[in-house]
């Protein structure tokens, strides 16, 4: 049970005692019209569906120890209370002592974001398999049906491995496996130069020469990918350059939501956990990939843990890239770095 303090006087404990705190929580929350339950961390809510590609109003069910909750002053009711999700939700749960509790609730759905531009998602928790499977199929959740497949090598592996990523599970690359998944033939990868890119991630090690994460049209077409030795983010072109966006050393061995934005031929961001790191020039054009409609993450040189990857054929609002690192950080229990 939570406590708080309380003084007294004369006490042996140094003047204090403890007394329990009011109980004040959302414990549960969902949409069920939309299937979708929400995913609780700490103070904050997110609701997320891979379906909608439209955000209105919905009812939700929730269950709370306070007693009463509300938003705009207005009382919310179980299964009853409809409201409108296209902006975050403050949600007010009050104590039977008149003390109050805050809780931001925001649906974020990414075929909604960048005006539908999202073209790959994979989510290692909509894979079912046994821990140590190797993955012979990443459906993509995005509507376009770009699932990538086990390159095939009988000695290429990506496996599956249950609950690392705060007990969600991730798929498992290793260079020593040659690890890698691609795709021929993908939908609607390339419309402009823009792109935005994210990644929950654990890298475990660079090796020579770099790490490649994903590549977008082979040759001369977009790739992420990791310097040698001091793990810093690059957005390349590949067969040509790369751009150091920060120059950070992403961290070891622990799980990051990382990401970036490119925006035409003229610059390109870097987040971590929803924190802009970095801004510079960029002046890449990839509208001459020498494979087009292809994709391979990882090229057998990645050593890292990935649990989830969205890309989006556009550049992303500040506005939108928000969104996504609300259903990261929230999902994935990360904080700003």
């Amino acid at each position: 049970m939570l406590l708080k303090w309380a003084t007294t006087d004369g006490s042996p404990t140094c003047g204090k005692i403890y007394v329990p705190s009011v109980a004040k929580e959302l414990l549960e929350y969902s949409i069920p019209s939309l299937g979708v339950k929400g995913i609780i961390t700490e103070n904050k809510i997110v609701i997320t569906s891979e379906t909608i590609v439209s955000i209105s109003s919905y009812i939700a069910n929730f269950k709370t120890n306070g007693a009463s909750v509300t938003v705009d002053g207005k009382e919310q009711i179980s299964g009853v209370t409809s409201n409108s999700y296209s902006t975050p939700l403050k949600y007010i749960v009050t104590g039977v002592d008149g003390s109050t509790n805050e809780y931001t609730v925001q649906m974020v759905a990414p075929r909604v974001l960048g005006s539908g531009s999202l073209r790959l998602w994979f989510k290692a928790d909509q894979l079912t398999l046994n821990d140590g499977d190797p993955i012979a199929t990443w459906s993509d959740v995005s509507g376009y049906g770009n699932h990538i497949v086990q390159a095939p090598a009988p000695t290429i592996h990506t496996l599956y491995r249950k609950g690392p990523a705060d007990g969600y599970p991730v798929a498992e690359f290793r260079s020593v496996n040659v690890s890698k998944m691609n795709l021929s033939g993908g939908v609607g990868l390339y419309v402009n130069n823009s792109g935005s890119v994210f990644f929950v991630m654990k890298l475990i090690n660079t090796i020579t020469g770099g790490i490649t994460l994903i590549n977008i049209h082979g040759g001369q077409g977009r790739e992420i990918s990791i310097d040698h030795p001091n793990s810093a983010y690059l957005v390349c072109r590949n067969g040509a350059s790369c751009s150091t966006i920060s120059a950070l050393p992403i961290p070891k061995n622990e799980f990051l939501a990382i990401g970036s934005v490119q925006v035409l031929m003229t610059s390109g961001r870097e987040y971590w956990n929803g924190n802009l790191k970095s801004q510079v020039p960029i002046s890449y054009d990839y509208s001459g990939g020498a494979s087009p409609n292809t994709i391979y993450l990882g090229n057998g040189n990645l050593d890292a843990d990935i649990a989830e990857v969205l890309y989006f054929n556009t550049d992303l609002s500040e506005a939108d890239v928000e969104k996504v690192f609300f259903y990261l950080n929230t999902k994935y229990k990360l904080s700003p770095k």
